[in-house]
């Protein structure tokens, strides 16, 4: 080799000053370059000297990481980005995938790349420790040696720990976080190994017990971590859900076991909150339908939102009986998932960050459709729904005054409902945008009011125009034992007058129910006794036998 780069002493000395970190520098011109010795021992590199890497990353790089690295690395030799920096998962020589941060800088001579160099880091010898609880940590977690054991990965999940943290603060959150390990790390001597995860996630591996067993073992944890007390003699009530994974039975490698026990508590918190589930079949069904589903949702926002549409409920006038308005609501159907419900899409939209462009669509679709309708049904009034994610990302307030001067549509024919989904962490900032659209004369409304986070708190912090009154309050109303739901209903309907504040009863759902609603003095109904959400044909139907 007679490249001075690549053959540098300096390189040399760099490559061999740590075990954990692994140098490398790349002749851009040739393709031609060189890594350290101990990355070839370690990551079984072909040689020290090599010209094309890139199938071999290709081919050892974790399946998951492989996109975002290439991204990455092609940002910094395009041009865009001086700098590379990403963490991922490399196959060792043992055919075991370690995580690897890896560094690197351009060289340009004229504007063009020549030179491409920096290091790789392991990550698994660094933070074996969590700072806050001491437990051991999931690099730590990498080290164990599965091979001719039996037994299982149990992960358990403290449900609802935002609350604490929203309620009580950081700090009381780490000081739970502290006695809740505490507590575990208890129950698990001297056999089983505890190690915490990140957030409100905790690892546990035992050896040699039962499924029974474990699941003892997971009551006595749910007893033991229900109530935690604070050195100042506060005591924080706690639940916690958890899924399993047993080994070898789920699998034999790490990644593999530690997927499988994830999969198992999310299902388990989407369906059976409080429980322990070990992975099986109906989880790993429910799972491959939940990748698939994610997959085409992708897909179907990448072809111009292909499968998304609008269905239509009525909003009545109940002193006319006249369809005065109608909500917006989506509904998607995949190329080869035909069944799926806006519980379960909307939630995977949310969780990838998509119910933004999604929910953008929404908005300029409802306010389009307004306008149409507004030629041949003036008056008629749209509402959609809005996730806080939408409300407090960039541009919402331009994006909806630019679509509503598009189409040429009265604010006040437009009300945008702030959806019971979302979990408010900046309520003053709401609270402006909020201000903002009614002073550009929009109502805003909250959505599902009486549950979850639409609560009496939300009502004082955020200053709504409409209250839509949660439709299990309204459903049952006829029906003997449902008296406490009538004085609700009866009250927040008149706190809703002082306050000067429409409102909207959701749910209506028989004759008797509507008649009771009306004689609490509301006019804005909505429920299946008028309709169903139904297609824009069936909902112009609707408008056309009332003219």
């Amino acid at each position: 080799m007679d490249n001075k780069i690549l053959n540098d002493k300096l390189f040399e000395a760099f490559a061999s000053s740590s075990d954990n970190v692994y140098v490398y520098v790349t002749d851009l011109q040739n393709g031609l370059s060189r890594w350290s010795k101990n990355s070839v021992e370690y990551f079984n590199f072909p040689d020290e000297y090599m010209t094309n890497v890139l199938p071999f990353l290709q081919e050892n790089i974790h399946p998951e990481d492989q996109e975002g690295y290439f991204s990455d690395l092609a940002e910094v030799l395009s041009g865009k980005r001086d700098r590379h920096s990403y963490q991922y998962r490399l196959k060792n020589r043992y055919g075991e995938y370690v995580w690897i941060e890896c560094k690197g800088s351009v060289i340009r001579e004229n504007g063009v790349p020549v030179i491409f160099a920096g290091l790789m880091t392991r990550l698994d010898n660094q933070n074996k420790y969590d700072s806050v609880t001491g437990l051991p940590t999931i690099f730590d977690f990498y080290n164990y040696d599965f091979k001719g054991k039996n037994g299982f990965l149990l992960l358990i999940g403290i449900d609802q720990f935002r609350k604490v943290v929203s309620n009580y603060g950081y700090h009381v959150g780490d000081r739970v976080l502290v006695e809740f390990a505490k507590k575990i790390r208890k129950l698990c001597e001297p056999d089983a190994r505890l190690y915490r995860m990140s957030g409100d996630e905790f690892l546990v591996i035992t050896e040699n017990i039962s499924s029974e067993t474990l699941q003892e073992f997971f009551e006595c944890i749910k007893d033991s971590a229900g109530e935690i007390e604070l050195e100042d003699s506060r005591k924080i009530h706690l639940s916690v859900t958890a899924g399993a994974s047993a080994f070898p039975a789920d699998g034999t490698e790490k990644e593999e076991l530690l997927s499988n026990a994830e999969h198992s508590l999310e299902y388990s918190k989407s369906t059976r909150r409080g429980e322990l589930l070990i992975f099986s079949k109906t989880i790993a069904d429910s799972q491959m339908r939940l990748q698939k589903l994610r997959e085409e949702l992708k897909q179907s926002i990448r072809d111009n939102f292909k499968g998304f549409t609008l269905y239509f409920q009525p909003i009545v006038d109940g002193e006319r009986n006249r369809i005065i308005g109608c909500e917006a609501l989506l509904r998607w159907k995949g190329e080869t998932i035909k069944d799926s419900y806006p519980g379960e899409f909307i939630k995977i939209l949310e969780d990838d960050g998509n119910i933004i462009p999604v929910g953008r669509w929404v908005m300029e679709q409802a306010v389009k459709q307004q306008s149409i309708w507004n030629r041949e049904y003036p008056g008629i009034i749209v509402s959609f729904n809005v996730s806080y994610q939408q409300f407090v990302a960039d541009r919402f307030i331009e994006n909806l005054m630019d679509a509503v001067t598009k189409y040429g549509v009265d604010p006040s024919s437009m009300i945008v409902e702030l959806t019971e989904s979302c979990k408010v962490e900046k309520s003053e900032e709401l609270a402006e945008i909020f201000r903002k659209l009614k002073d550009e004369g929009y109502k805003v409304a909250l959505d599902d009011f009486g549950t979850a986070y639409a609560s009496l708190e939300m009502l004082r912090n955020l200053p709504a125009s409409i209250i839509k009154i949660e439709h299990s309050f309204v459903r049952e109303l006829a029906d003997p034992g449902h008296d406490v739901d009538y004085v609700i209903i009866d009250s927040l309907l008149a706190m809703c007058r002082k306050l000067k504040c429409n409102a909207i009863v959701e749910g209506v759902e028989s004759a008797k129910v509507a008649d009771m609603i009306k004689d609490l003095d509301t006019t804005m109904l909505q429920g299946y006794y008028y309709s169903k959400p139904v297609p824009r044909e069936e909902f112009e139907k609707m408008l056309e036998s009332q003219k």
